[in-house]
């Protein structure tokens, strides 16, 4: 049985027992700032669980998920991955334990006992597996499951009772934590032989029963509405499946699943079958290729912070792995491949296998795999400079007769460079060094602690301060009935709450700063990176000031100060929005579509919209590009906005259901969180976003659009930042009040400005070139001089002088000059003062000297006399110093070193 079949089979049985089949959402959890990563599958029935959405109460999913807790045990385990799918049947507030238990049971064995006699009307969809292959465990303190499970026919023998660190979620709950729901699980194992808890156990399922209120004080009260939550991972039990059809015991990288992946990766680096000891590596590069390609399906971008960074490590750590199978050598700076892509065609594998699956991988395969190949060449450069400073440690810790690598400079490489620690160890060993990595793990540890806060799946899903916004304000409509501001600038309301910073307080006097919360508002709060309205709010005894509206629990707070009076709880009161402000902002956010349209119009497909904050007149709009916009598609992006504004297109906006939008071809924005209806904002016929925010009615009202810059943020994405409307305009006409300025000093007509500033560039161009050969001159006749009073010591000429004022350039064209002179046997050193805080140093050798005396070294240990810092190669250095009074301390000092080298 194919993975495939599996994961539509587990679909389709809960589907027949009235569940709602959902699709797995994006690995980046749609609007939940408080994880990095989807890491099982109730992560986006979070609003479901906590009894904020209402409309559903069984759901079924195959979620995909990624977790980075343990990467380091993804390859030597044949059953931890960074990426994997989860099965997961859910309740909310509906079925609890019995059907749960019975449902698994059922699903796995096509029966509804243990003994078979009772056999599932929906055979055709279960399992079978062998009942007595499978045995349970329970929470210790949970008989009703144990009963239940009995029920069933499952002997004593076969269910154990764990504590509270097994089979509690969260674990250790009742202990230590966190508040809020809770409850205990159970878990199903498999066992190839037959035996409980043995050696080949594996946990195939787990069910969560959600029934309590973990309290301040510890105790565990019941929940009102108690939910099920269950996960089951797909790679896992493919593994369970086909090995009970092969006969025979198969790791996951042995299914269907991995099997293309990992066929491809052994012809690619191995020529065949791998080695023994090569697979782990081989499965390590096929478990990190999944999650690359998936990360990079949903528009993400390798970047050196939140989830770009785990995905750049991702990329890294399977590239130099797969540089090594194919060098099969032992790694050194001097061997290990550095710029070589290897990744992108294995990648092709991951794309085929789940084309049917997930459309989005083929849909995205040209984006991911010339991201995947640009992102190695970036690595091969850093392994580049990271095998640079390696040498330079050695060459330090062999000077100094040291033979242990710091875990600082470890940690530096890693974390700088993304250089492996294993890959330094093995560097190190070829050269007798060994690595402080007790002190490496201390900087890593904190580091992981800092990626697991946001990326680990824990209790603290359900944790949030915002939940005091919707406990103190308990009478507030919900999210859809509060903001009545697409029709109408004005309202009346009732002030349902005002928060002071502090807490929350009854009444609010004149100058004092406050959120207010209204039963209903024109106010649109900030959300899809448009600015919040401002405006005022006034009442029978006073009248605030609104400066900008932000949204908190799905609550509106409009930020405040109270300018005359007092408001009052439960006072009547007209909120006004500043519809001058409004206008602007509207405009912004209309031209904002217009140029998503425009640059994938001249961009093409895969330049999708990362980012946006339009605010009064003003755009900044990022988008995802490899290659950022040259002159001539700059300017077509402006011409065709533009364009589209003259033919003042008309503006609609629509309700509709989310896949009835994205049918008819609606953009959805990436990390957005849509419900089930949602509201589709189209510009005649060629634009078409989900969207919430406040638009224009027609679009030639946006007026002027000027692109004022374009630049990258990250890798793969790019930045463009607009003016719209009147401050377009104004821009516009400083631009040309500009263009004459500079016309006019230049003598020329506007139109002939391009040829003038050429023709001056040209003339700088031939300045320089002047100025740089009467300088070699210069160089040539003063080296002649220096020469001649030049010292002999054992030998070899000794050329010194400080010069009054000389720049770096000039200070290295003479000495290269007295060297050329000089051909063998010759040293020289010179100095300069550049100004009053600034020395320079420079001193460069003939090539038969510079095994005697290093340049580099010696210039290093005298800058500190001027306040400074040097260094270089064994023929030639330079050094740079605050305090010029230095440079005859230096300068003597530098002598004696050359001097004690040369006797030597």
């Amino acid at each position: 049985m194919q993975s495939r079949e599996l994961r539509e089979r587990f679909l389709s049985f809960f589907e027949a027992r009235g569940h709602e089949r959902v699709p797995s959402d994006s690995l980046i959890p749609s609007g939940d700032p408080t994880v990095l990563f989807t890491s099982a599958g109730m992560n986006q029935f979070k609003d479901d669980f906590l009894g904020r959405r209402t409309d559903r109460q069984r759901a079924a999913s195959c979620q995909k998920c990624l977790r980075t807790g343990d990467l380091e045990n993804v390859g030597r385990s044949p059953s931890h991955h960074s990426f994997f799918e989860m099965l997961g049947n859910f309740s909310f507030g509906d079925y609890f334990k019995a059907e749960a238990i019975g449902w698994a049971w059922e699903f796995l064995t096509g029966t509804l006992d243990y003994g078979g006699g009772k056999k599932s009307d929906a055979a055709k969809l279960c399992l079978g597996l062998p009942a007595g292959k499978l045995w349970v465990s329970v929470y210790e303190e949970d008989d009703e499951a144990f009963q239940l499970w009995r029920a069933l026919g499952v002997p004593e023998e076969r269910i154990r009772r764990f504590g509270q660190q097994e089979n509690f979620w969260p674990a250790n709950a009742p202990k230590e934590g966190p508040n809020g729901p809770c409850g205990p699980c159970s878990e199903i194992y498999y066992d190839a032989e037959g035996k409980v808890q043995g050696p080949t156990s594996v946990e195939v399922w787990n069910l969560v029963f959600t029934q309590f209120d973990r309290q301040p004080d510890g105790r565990l009260t019941p929940l009102p509405r108690k939910n099920i939550d269950t996960g089951m991972g797909l790679e896992r039990l493919t593994a369970v499946v086909q090995s009970l059809e092969q006969k025979r015991w198969l790791t996951d990288y042995e299914t269907d699943l991995f099997e293309p992946i990992i066929y491809r990766i052994k012809q690619h680096f191995l020529g065949g079958g791998p080695k023994e000891r090569d697979l782990g590596s081989v499965w390590m590069i096929a478990d990190h290729l999944r999650a690359i390609v998936f990360l990079l399906a949903e528009k993400l971008h390798p970047s050196n912070e939140k989830q770009g960074y785990v995905l750049r490590m991702l990329i890294r750590r399977a590239h130099w792995t797969a540089g090594l199978l194919l060098h099969n050598r032992a790694p050194s700076p001097d061997t290990i491949p550095e710029r070589e892509p290897y990744l992108a065609d294995m990648a092709k594998a991951v794309v085929t296998t789940y084309a049917s699956v997930y459309p989005e991988a083929k849909d995205n395969e040209k984006f991911i795999l010339e991201t995947i190949q640009l992102e190695e060449e970036r690595f091969g450069e850093t392994l580049a400079a990271g095998n640079e400073h390696i040498t330079q440690e050695f060459e330090r810790l062999n000077r100094e007769k040291r033979r242990e690598i710091s875990g600082e400079f470890a940690f530096k490489m890693k974390d700088t460079y993304g250089y492996p620690l294993e890959l330094l160890r093995d560097i190190a060993s070829r050269d007798k060094f060994t690595i402080e990595e007790s002190v490496f793990e201390k900087f890593m540890s904190q580091q992981r602690e800092r990626s697991r806060a946001g990326s680990q799946f824990g209790g603290g899903v359900f944790v949030t301060d915002e939940l005091q916004v919707r406990a103190a304000v308990r009478d507030v409509p919900p999210k859809e009935a509060q903001f009545v501001g697409y029709e109408s600038l004005t309202a009346d309301a009732v002030i349902k709450g005002l928060w002071d910073g502090k807490g929350w307080v009854a009444k609010a006097a004149a100058g004092a700063s406050v959120g207010i919360v209204l039963d209903r508002s024109p106010f649109y709060g900030e959300a899809g990176g448009q600015i919040g309205d401002a405006g005022r709010i006034e009442g029978p005894k006073g009248r605030a000031d609104v400066a900008q509206t932000t949204w908190a629990d799905d609550v509106l707070i409009h930020h405040a100060t109270v300018r005359e009076g007092t408001l009052s709880l439960q006072e009547p009161v007209r909120a006004s929005v500043d519809d001058e402000r409004r206008l602007k902002v509207a405009r912004s956010h209309t031209a904002a579509h217009m140029l998503h349209w425009a640059l994938r119009k001249v961009l093409g497909p895969d330049a999708v919209q990362a980012g946006s904050y339009v605010e009064a007149e003003r755009v900044r709009f990022d988008f995802s590009s490899l290659a950022g916009l040259r002159g001539e598609q700059r300017a077509q992006v402006e011409s065709l906005v533009n364009s589209r504004i003259r033919l003042a297109d008309e503006i609609r906006a629509s309700q509709m259901r989310l896949e009835e939008a994205k049918r008819d071809g609606a953009l959805a924005l990436f990390g957005e969180k849509y419900g089930g209806t949602v509201r589709v904002v189209t510009i005649g016929d060629y634009s078409k976003e989900l969207c919430g925010g406040t638009h224009l009615r027609h679009a030639g009202f946006v007026g002027t659009f000027l692109i004022t810059g374009e630049s990258s943020i990250a890798a793969g994405t790019r930045r463009i930042e607009a003016l719209v409307g009147e401050a377009a305009a104004q821009k516009q006409q400083e631009g040309q009040r500009l263009l004459h300025d500079a016309a006019r000093r230049l003598g020329r007509p506007a139109h002939e400005l391009v040829a003038g500033l050429e023709e001056l560039l040209e003339q700088l161009k031939r300045s320089e070139r002047e100025r740089k050969a009467l300088q070699t001159e210069f160089a040539k006749v003063e080296a002649h001089r220096l020469v001649a009073e030049g010292r002999k010591i054992n030998g070899v000429t000794l050329v010194t002088s400080t010069l009054k004022h000389a720049d770096r350039e000039q200070l290295a064209a003479l000495a290269d000059a007295v060297r050329s002179s000089l051909h063998t046997g010759g040293i020289v050193l010179l100095a300069a003062s550049e100004g009053p805080n600034r020395a320079t140093l420079v001193m460069a050798t003939t090539n038969d000297v510079a095994g005697r005396v290093h340049a580099g070294q010696t210039l290093k240990a005298v800058s500190p006399l001027t306040q400074g810092s040097g260094g270089g190669r064994a023929e030639f250095a330079q050094a740079g110093g605050k305090d010029p009074s230095g440079i005859p301390a230096a300068m003597k000092r530098a002598e004696e070193l050359i001097r004690e080298a040369l006797e030597r």
